[in-house]
């Protein structure tokens, strides 16, 4: 079965994302330091390049400023019940600012690790 969820660490930031539940819930969330953003299904631009999957989201959007980050995911089967570690990178995308400059990109190491888990399609009822 493909990976569907991913758990990646570098450079401050650790990122979990959950690929198939339920459109309602959190698919993503992104932390770094007292940052944490969480991301539902619809929030996530997913877009399958030659080097993986790309998958983006927008971090902050201010008058005339937005800054996205993303980060390159294998395409990769893991029987159910096991994972693979991996490299890849994280990259950040800064748009506008006072003076409209161009799109400045910068980009982190990441580690991380892949599974097949079996992802909730509803809320669980709390006990």
């Amino acid at each position: 079965m493909a990976a569907n969820h991913f758990v990646l660490n570098g450079s401050g930031v650790q990122v979990e994302y959950t690929i198939g539940a339920n459109p309602s819930f959190t698919a993503l969330t992104y932390k770094s330091g007292a940052v944490v953003k969480a991301f539902k299904p619809a929030q996530i631009q997913t877009d399958n390049t030659g080097l993986g999957e790309m998958v983006s989201v927008t971090l902050t959007t201010t008058l005339g400023t937005s800054e996205r980050f993303g980060m390159f995911l294998p395409v990769t089967d893991v029987p159910f019940g096991q994972h693979i570690d991996f490299r890849t990178v994280g990259v950040y995308e800064t748009v506008g600012g006072p003076d409209v400059v161009p799109p400045i990109w910068r980009c982190i190491e990441m580690q991380g690790t892949a599974e097949t888990i079996a992802v909730p399609l509803v809320e669980p009822a709390n006990a």
